[in-house]
């Protein structure tokens, strides 16, 4: 658990961003790969194919995962993949179609694909990841924090309390980033409390940090 109370959010949540930031631009362009190849499959595949195959294995992709998913279907999460894996089964068939065909290019789009698709996948993977000694460490660490690293981590957890698998460990974290807020500056919480909205940013006075 590191002691560093100027490094401890800030450097995670820089490397959160990154991340981020490097999956979305990996999505897209899986998408984009996948579509477009797709498309050009779409002439040379049968109309059979297309019409009766590809949704079934889009049917087939789907209900996989939904079944492989406990959160399925509560969980925004859970539902966009289940979305995304039958769309994934649906264009299988035109993709493949197509590599053939575009010869060099379908060469590309594979290479692009087997770099970008792994990048995708690991950040689905590690989206809704909570390391527990964070939270346990957590405690001891918060009067430290300066009080930018404290709403940034209450912006943080927005996104894990609507997943139910991490949604009393979000809780547990917003309370006692609440408790410190209070402590620094309590009329700057009520008056968030009072007039509502997702993030305190706007009510805290970050001048309110304390060297510990």
């Amino acid at each position: 658990m590191p002691a560093s109370a100027g490094g401890f959010l800030p450097s995670r949540a820089r490397q959160r961003a990154l991340r981020r930031t490097v999956a979305r631009c990996g999505r897209v362009l899986v998408a984009t790969t996948i579509l477009t190849t797709a498309l050009v499959g779409a002439v040379f595949t049968p109309w059979l194919w297309m019409l009766v195959y590809a949704p079934t294995l889009g049917l087939l992709f789907g209900g996989t995962a939904a079944l492989a998913d406990p959160d399925f279907p509560r969980d925004p999460a859970s539902r966009r993949l289940v979305v995304h894996a039958a769309a994934t089964g649906v264009l299988l068939l035109p993709f493949g179609a197509a590599l053939p065909a575009l010869g060099s290019l379908g060469g590309v789009a594979v290479l692009v694909l087997l770099v970008a698709g792994p990048l995708v996948a690991a950040d689905r993977l590690t989206e809704d990841e909570v390391d527990v000694r964070d939270v346990a460490g957590l405690r001891s660490v918060l009067p430290r924090l300066p009080t930018a690293a404290l709403v940034e981590t209450w912006s943080g957890t927005e996104e894990l309390l609507r997943s139910p698998r991490h949604r009393d460990l979000a809780t547990e974290v917003r309370g006692l980033v609440l408790d410190e807020l209070t402590r620094r500056d309590p009329g700057g919480v009520a008056a968030w409390l009072a007039v509502g909205g997702t993030s305190p940013a706007p009510h805290i006075r970050s001048d309110r940090d304390l060297a510990g």
